[in-house]
């Protein structure tokens, strides 16, 4: 048994099961001519090339984020080790003691000397 179906209209021979049913040139259905189902016509209209972009894509960030990760690189979106608040107190073991040279500690200060008129 041949699939071939003939247009009358281009005086074309095809294969309706390669051609979604329908003449390629005019559109015309033959009668008893095989269709697709409703999932291979579905999947034949979805964008395929965009969704394997979309999906490429965010392999590719994931895939950094866990390289900059593995090399030591703290990104400040995934970095949750302190609140906001607590980063910027400062300890009050810094601002508690005198400072290690002597020239920055208060008691080697020298006052200035008064200008008399």
């Amino acid at each position: 048994m041949s699939a071939r179906a003939h247009c009358e209209l281009d005086n074309w021979s095809f294969d309706p099961r390669y051609t979604e049913g329908r003449c390629p040139i005019c559109g015309w259905t033959p009668p008893g001519a095989p269709s697709a189902p409703a999932w291979l016509v579905a999947a034949r209209k979805f964008e395929w090339e965009i969704t394997g972009l979309v999906l490429l894509l965010i392999v590719l960030v994931i895939l950094g984020v866990v390289v900059a990760r593995a090399a030591g690189y703290k990104l400040p979106v995934f970095n949750s080790d302190l609140p906001p608040a607590a980063a910027t107190q400062v300890s009050p073991a810094r601002t508690a003691h005198a400072s290690p040279n002597p020239s920055h500690s208060p008691a080697h200060v020298t006052p200035r000397a008064t200008p008399t008129h």
